[in-house]
């Protein structure tokens, strides 16, 4: 519905025909059903001067994740579960927007104010810059380490751009914290997409699409500026499964990063880095009972604590044990994908 007054998009559009609309966003979803319909219906308040698509790729949900993105008027695909890497769904995405400039958002990423939208084409726009990514907060009350994922950003604007990529590895920074990009909530133009593919990491494809992107000579932005509000569902699965493919995309990425500016930027510390998570159990259990002991109607956040922690740092053990296995990582083939069939 467009306001004449204010010649403003109210709701995004179903282009079943072959139009080709300026904008796409592109949302990967797996058996996220209400995290969906609330991600929709906040497209559904953005103000844009300009028409947009809605793509969903599906990870073969068996909750309604598809019925409720269909039922709301996008464009739904499925994405076998045996094939699935988070660099190939989005690629696979990509082939299947029709935009120049295409939204990346998780299911569980949700847009804060009606012009969320409007920010992020604009600054890509006017930055001319090949990517920008936004601010996330925390969605609600999280523990401790939740919490550490938001620190990493910035309340300033800021461009990364091959020279102060180069300064800050040369000057000592870590190239996977240089490369900082956030898949969950982000806008690419289509054609730099399509030129450097995500690669099929098990993490952190989006720090190396920034380190294949950089180094070619484009420019990547953040914009803190727009924000969403971000929730990972608090399991002892998936923080285990975050803290293992963190600690191996690290790598991965640390030693693309040494192929591609023809240095080394490994981190010898392996044995230090052990020591530490191993005693992590230690500083859990003594955090968990401190906080009881201040306060026993804490049992809840405690145990919560204590599961996320626990889970991280087994995570990163056998991560930083095992990334080795997973050395020369290259970009997925697009031709196995074609097998992924429209919902």
């Amino acid at each position: 519905m467009v306001d004449e007054g204010t010649r403003r998009i109210h709701t995004y559009l179903n282009l079943s025909k072959p139009t080709q609309p300026p904008v796409s966003v592109l949302i990967r979803v797996r058996n996220e059903e209400h995290a969906l319909r609330r991600l929709l219906e906040c497209l559904r308040l953005q103000k844009l001067d300009r028409a947009f698509e809605v793509v969903v790729i599906d990870n073969e949900s068996d909750d309604g994740s598809a019925a409720v993105a269909r039922t709301m008027g996008t464009r739904v695909y499925t994405f076998p579960r045996s094939l699935f890497g988070y660099g190939r769904a989005i690629n696979f995405g990509v082939k299947l927007c029709r935009g120049d400039l295409i939204v990346l958002l998780s299911a569980h990423s949700w847009p804060q104010g009606d012009n969320w939208l409007s920010r992020m084409v604009n600054h890509i726009e006017e930055c001319n810059v090949a990517a920008a990514y936004c601010r996330q907060l925390a969605d609600g009350k999280v523990c401790q380490q939740e919490k550490a994922r938001f620190k990493i950003f910035a309340k300033q604007n800021y461009t990364l751009d091959k020279e102060a990529l180069l300064e800050r590895c040369n000057a000592g920074e870590d190239v996977y914290k240089v490369c900082c990009f956030s898949n969950s909530a982000a806008i690419v133009r289509r054609e730099v997409a399509l030129r450097f593919p995500f690669r099929d990491l098990p993490f952190s494809e989006d720090r190396a699409f920034v380190l294949d992107c950089v180094m070619a000579g484009h420019s990547i932005a953040y914009l803190a500026t727009a924000s969403i509000a971000y929730q990972q569902p608090a399991t002892f699965r998936n923080f285990y499964r975050i803290g293992w493919a963190c600690n191996i995309s690290k790598q991965l990425i640390r030693e693309l990063g040494s192929e591609a500016m023809g240095t080394d930027l490994h981190k010898s510390e392996l044995g230090r880095k052990v020591v530490r998570l191993l005693c992590k159990p230690l500083e859990i259990t003594g955090r968990t009972l401190e906080a009881l002991l201040r306060d026993s109607s804490q049992l809840g956040r405690a145990a919560r604590y204590a599961t996320v922690s626990g889970a991280m740092s087994l995570g990163c053990i056998v991560g930083e044990l095992t990334w080795h296995r997973y050395r020369k990582t290259t970009c997925c083939d697009s031709s196995v994908l074609l097998i992924a069939e429209e919902a």
